[in-house]
């Protein structure tokens, strides 16, 4: 798969083909490796976001690095989320297990001792550093073109979900037609490599939903955390492989909520995607929200994981 991903990172876009998708780009981008982010701001919200995605594949290597550092930047204060609350961080408590690599808390401990002779082994307290108990998996559609408001929204939501979750266990996996990992579950994912790696990311044609919950239920089972949070970031509609709702309900048994974040569907799937991202969430345990826009990420990350 690395191989896979390095081949897919050297496809470049080159201005002409960047002018073509985009009126603004010189506005934008009026010469090689300028990047204007006061012309960006002033443009339509998703129109900007959209060519900023785009300009993070650019063929010219300053524009591109420039793109990516602006990006990450925004992914990094996105709007509407929460301040992380310690999930995943190491939290000092009272422990019953004195096998767990804990102090004996001798106050605690004196306390419940008042008046007994002969202490048990329960009677005594340690305290230690405890875990939460919760891991994300973000999985991403990557079929037909991942570009434009798809990348950003793609992006935002990686940087909304690193923010909210902290230094808890985080993975990443993109699918199509194959599946790949572009970030294994490990805590305090950085949002720059996952901006990166997105970037990167050019997907391919074809939608195998039951093969991605296959695969980042595979991934799941990894986390040190007896409970997943799983997001899928997808529009629902399949193309091949099997039906994926029967597998959407195995996540129960295997400690797995399944969220899902849905995106706009093709011209005329509308229904048939709503219907199936819904029936997923409902399947798997977990909620449903949609992404109209770029800018609904963070708002629909604090609404599933709520």
């Amino acid at each position: 798969m690395s191989s896979l991903l390095r081949s897919q990172a050297s496809r470049t876009v080159g201005r002409s083909e960047l002018a073509h998708r985009h009126a603004d780009l010189s506005t934008v981008s009026p010469e090689a490796g300028v990047l204007d982010e006061n012309a960006l701001s002033g443009l339509d919200p998703a129109e900007g976001l959209a060519l900023l995605a785009d300009l993070t594949r650019a063929h010219d290597r300053d524009l591109r690095a420039k793109a990516r550092l602006l990006a990450t930047r925004l992914a990094l204060r996105p709007a509407g989320v929460a301040a992380p609350r310690g999930l995943g961080r190491p939290q000092l408590g009272l422990l019953t297990d004195p096998y767990a690599g804990a102090d004996l808390d001798l106050d605690v401990t004196l306390n419940r001792l008042t008046g007994i002779h002969r202490p048990q082994l329960d009677d005594l307290v340690f305290r230690g550093w405890k875990r939460s108990s919760s891991a994300y998996l973000l999985v991403v559609d990557s079929s037909g073109s991942v570009a434009g408001e798809r990348l950003a929204t793609a992006v935002l939501t990686a940087g909304a979900l690193c923010h909210r979750v902290g230094a808890a266990e985080l993975a990443v996996l993109a699918f199509w037609s194959r599946a790949v990992v572009l970030q294994p579950m490990a805590p305090a994912a950085s949002v720059a490599s996952l901006v990166e790696k997105l970037a990167d990311l050019r997907g391919g044609g074809t939608t195998d939903l039951a093969l991605a919950l296959r695969a980042a239920f595979d991934q799941a089972r990894i986390a040190r955390a007896a409970r997943r949070e799983v997001l899928l970031l997808t529009d629902g509609v399949r193309t091949e492989g099997a039906d994926p709702v029967p597998i959407a309900g195995t996540a129960r048994s295997l400690g797995v909520r399944l969220h899902v974040l849905a995106l706009t569907p093709p011209s005329g799937e509308e229904a048939v995607g709503e219907q199936t991202c819904r029936a997923l969430a409902a399947a798997g345990g977990g909620r449903y929200a949609v992404l109209s826009t770029p800018h609904d990420a963070p708002a629909a990350v604090s609404s599933v994981l709520a």
